[in-house]
């Protein structure tokens, strides 16, 4: 097996994730909805992942933070 296949096929490990960024799109969905916060692109799970994943891949800082106004927004109370 070649360095490369050991690289791509060994277990990894997050070492870096904020709370806000990893939510599920259904959970943040579930918050605005119990929240009544209006803000989201859309309501559809589907949907909405791709819209994050799509501004965290732009390649700006600007654009990818922009998701953070939701995650956040619907994070605010226990």
């Amino acid at each position: 097996m070649t360095k490369e296949e050991i690289l791509r096929t060994a277990p990894k490990v997050l070492l870096h994730d904020h709370l806000d960024g990893g939510l599920r799109a259904q959970t943040v969905i579930d918050l605005a909805q119990e929240l009544k916060y209006k803000k989201l692109p859309t309501h559809d799970a589907g949907e909405l992942a791709e819209w994050f994943h799509r501004g965290a891949n732009k390649g700006n800082l600007v654009e990818y933070l922009q998701g953070f106004e939701h995650t956040c927004a619907v994070m605010q109370t226990r």
